[in-house]
């Protein structure tokens, strides 16, 4: 607190942004493999449109595999000559800002000396640096997320029309960038009406125009994507093609709960023939419809191995998975044990972190985005972001608090323990006088 005192909060506030920003920078490598999104911007300044080859139909063409949000984002650094560098500039840009929001939210259930601990430990959470290096929507994934729970806690309590307009603006970008967040506005619409069971009347009813709002925004926001899948395919894709794909990876005759799979079967290599002859005589928004059908099939024929897979993929999600990170950057790959440890502190210091929060409010809304978080690893295959983006940026500042709070506690029980034995050292001597 004299720290703080004597230097001013914006003023430490600042200094961490500057040595985190020079220490991303310094550290910034090539990226080690482009992500969809930048091939298709290449494509876009190199005059050929949204196009980009689905994989297995060996076609490049207009794609809607692609979400167009972060990938119009990249087209004028590569227009301008910026390059790799640029974009991987404008992804720590997004996580200092995402870093930013996280320290307001946690600001109002916090001291700020507690809050500038949590700031500082978010902007130099390495896995952060490691995600945002990639050519990849990560780091604005992370920053809409952030905007997006800060919102729903608000509005929770303070609602407006001004507030749902917000939260549908958020969550449309987000559909725009990664759909998945489709299923967490499910969890969070849940999440507001049961807040308001116990509410007037009056208050359930603005609650679920509220929700309507959010909704009727967050698809005005993507039905011009919509309609452009439509004049383009002629056919309805409300953003982009690749949950069959995603799905099938996850749930398989060989699958292993992530993206690697196990040595094929006859099973899974009659599949493989199946696609690939679907491949050869359909398009790719067809191709991604028969292999969602055809993980639907496998799920619903093996429910007992659906239920072993899928708490393999909750395991890994949580503690860890054999390979992390290999499809961002090889040369982390040595870092994977230390991440591992590194998340199991994370999470015993993060749920005690929890338990000391008294809003129970803010405790339900981040065990729905953990929920959520974990739901869609089970669903489809794990991936490391899928914690890292949407559990770290909240269960980081908890084991913060928590941390705080065990040093807290030994402190003042050894200060206790300290009083007791002066008191049993003065009795021993008024005795002794006596």
């Amino acid at each position: 607190m004299r720290v703080i005192n004597r230097f001013g909060e914006r003023r430490i506030l600042l200094a961490i942004v500057i040595v985190a920003l020079l220490l991303q920078l310094l550290e910034l490598r090539p990226p080690g493999i482009y992500g969809e999104p930048y091939l298709v911007a290449k494509n876009i300044v190199a005059g050929k449109g949204f196009v980009f080859e689905y994989p297995l139909t060996q076609h490049v063409g207009p794609t809607s595999y692609v979400t167009p949000l972060y990938t119009y984002l990249q087209v004028p650094f590569l227009y301008f000559g910026l390059g790799e560098r640029g974009i991987q500039v404008m992804n720590l840009v997004f996580l200092q800002a995402a870093c930013f929001v996280l320290y307001l939210f946690f600001r109002r259930f916090t001291t700020r000396g507690v809050t500038l601990l949590i700031f500082a430990a978010l902007s130099f959470y390495i896995p952060f640096w490691i995600l945002s290096y990639t050519l990849e929507p990560n780091s604005l994934n992370l920053l809409l997320l952030a905007l997006t729970v800060d919102r729903l806690y608000v509005v929770s309590k303070f609602p407006s029309r001004n507030r749902w307009f917000q939260l549908g603006i958020l969550i449309g970008l987000q559909l725009l960038l990664r759909p998945d967040i489709l299923l967490g506005a499910v969890l969070f619409a849940v999440w507001l009406i049961i807040l308001s069971w116990r509410k007037s009347r009056t208050f359930k009813k603005r609650t679920w125009m509220g929700i309507a709002v959010t909704a009727l925004v967050t698809f005005a926001i993507a039905t011009p994507w919509t309609l452009r899948n439509y004049w383009t395919f002629h056919k309805f894709v409300l953003v982009s093609t690749n949950s069959g794909m995603n799905l099938f990876e996850g749930n398989n005759p060989v699958a292993t709960g992530e993206f690697s799979e196990n040595p094929p079967t006859d099973e899974s290599k009659k599949d493989f023939d199946e696609i690939s002859a679907y491949a050869n005589m359909h398009d790719a928004i067809d191709l991604d419809h028969f292999r969602f059908q055809m993980a639907e099939e496998w799920i619903f024929a093996h429910p007992s191995e659906v239920m072993m897979l899928d708490l393999k993929k909750i395991w890994y999600h949580w503690f860890g998975r054999p390979i992390m990170g290999e499809q961002y950057h090889y040369q982390y790959q040595g870092m994977a044990t230390t991440f591992r440890i590194a998340g199991a502190l994370m999470l015993a210091f993060g749920l005690y972190g929890l338990y000391c929060i008294h809003d129970n409010k803010l405790r339900s809304l981040l065990l729905v985005v953990f929920f959520y978080s974990t739901l869609i690893s089970a669903i489809f295959f794990v991936q490391s972001r899928h914690r890292i983006l949407k559990v770290d940026p909240f269960l980081l500042p908890l084991a913060v608090i928590g941390v705080i709070n065990v040093a807290v506690t030994f402190r003042s029980r050894s200060q206790s323990d300290s009083h007791r034995d002066l008191k049993v050292t003065a009795t021993k001597v008024t005795a002794t006088q006596t």
